[in-house]
């Protein structure tokens, strides 16, 4: 799951400067079944919904690639932090993500088990709701700190 070589040196980085270094796909991009259920902008939105540079920091404070598995652990991570997330709404995106999603970010049965390992980790942190423009108060701390007062035990 994690970066196979995740530099050390980006845990002492800000946020906002570990950001800047990342290259993520450009919202135009994101097929729509994919924004359909996780961008804030759709009516549809699953909890967890999150825009793309927070989805990319919550990339950073996981230590997370862009690979599916990576992809996987995020949005679980995001969905189970939410505390609007249901089973219901677990039920929906692993069904979308494993049938309806395009092909390219379509989760095998693997990556939902790495989706579920991510739900979990989300509902065990501290501070709730990052995917609610939580993180915006963190810009310019250091990874490592932000990681402590979230909760995250990585």
């Amino acid at each position: 799951m994690l970066w196979q070589t995740y530099p050390k040196h980006l845990d002492e980085w800000t946020l906002d400067t570990a950001y800047q270094s990342l290259q993520g796909d450009p919202p135009d991009k994101i097929p729509f079944m994919v924004w359909l259920l996780e961008n804030p902008a759709s009516p549809l939105a699953m909890p967890g919904n999150i825009d793309l540079v927070g989805h990319d920091c919550i990339h950073l404070l996981l230590k997370q690639g862009f690979a599916a598995a990576n992809e996987a652990y995020v949005v679980g991570f995001t969905m189970g932090n939410d505390d609007r997330t249901t089973w219901f709404h677990l039920l929906i995106f692993r069904i979308a993500a494993l049938f309806i999603y395009p092909p390219k970010y379509r989760l095998t049965r693997d990556e939902l088990a790495i989706f579920d390992q991510g739900v979990a980790l989300g509902r065990q942190t501290k501070v709730k709701n990052l995917n609610q423009g939580v993180l915006v108060k963190w810009r310019d701390a250091p990874l490592r700190s932000v990681r402590e007062q979230i909760g995250l035990p990585i």
